[in-house]
């Protein structure tokens, strides 16, 4: 189940987003060991405080968060600007109500421990399908953000047409600046790649019964 949290509708979803930090903290503080905040065992920082959306994949029930992001428009405030700001090519402008950044994509680790690939997959095909259908309903035409090169793998696989805009080596091995233009054909072809990944899941579902 896909749930979008904005603003207005924060208040009726407080225990799935303390969920979400929680799932933040284990994964970007936890296992990358990124040098975070953790308070009582949720992961934010001030970029939670700028009304972002966020998109989360979770459970049925609405308990269990199996992934998650954070948008922004880069009109405000953006990690790409504050603290990325050397993966930015000085030419090109990124500062637009029609350009938001992706943040904190992050999936259940028990995925990846437990090598569930093709959940792994379907997760997060999920969850950039739900950015293409709320970008197309804003009038939102691209999307960057900052990642390694083994989320930059994972974005293509499923059908995400990221052009890399720049990157640093400050952090030891590379962090590029992409952007993913967002039209109906890129949705179309993201929506296609989730009916695969999820005809695989059922299958693999299947064969273990």
């Amino acid at each position: 189940m896909i749930v979008v949290v904005q603003h207005h509708n924060a208040h009726e979803h407080a225990g799935l987003l303390n969920e979400m930090f929680r799932l933040r903290a284990r994964v970007f503080h936890d296992r990358l060991g990124w040098d975070v905040q953790v308070v009582n065992g949720m992961e934010r920082d001030r970029f939670d405080n700028e009304t972002p959306v966020y998109i989360v994949y979770a459970d049925h029930y609405r308990r269990r968060v199996i992934g998650s992001l954070r948008l922004l428009p880069t009109t405000g405030p953006t990690l790409v600007a504050d603290f990325f700001a050397d993966t930015r090519p000085d030419p090109v402008e990124l500062t637009s109500p029609a350009i938001w950044e992706c943040t904190r994509f992050c999936l259940d680790d028990n995925l990846l421990e437990n090598g569930r690939e093709d959940e792994m997959l379907f997760a997060s095909a999920a969850l950039i399908e739900a950015v293409g259908d709320v970008a197309l309903r804003a009038g939102i035409e691209a999307i960057i953000g900052n990642f390694d090169e083994p989320m930059l793998r994972l974005y293509r696989r499923i059908g995400c047409e990221v052009e890399v805009l720049g990157s640093t080596s400050r952090y030891g091995r590379p962090v590029y600046l992409g952007l993913h233009p967002i039209s109906e054909p890129v949705v179309r072809r993201v929506k296609a790649r989730l009916n695969k990944a999820r005809s695989a899941l059922v299958a693999a579902s299947e064969v273990a019964a």
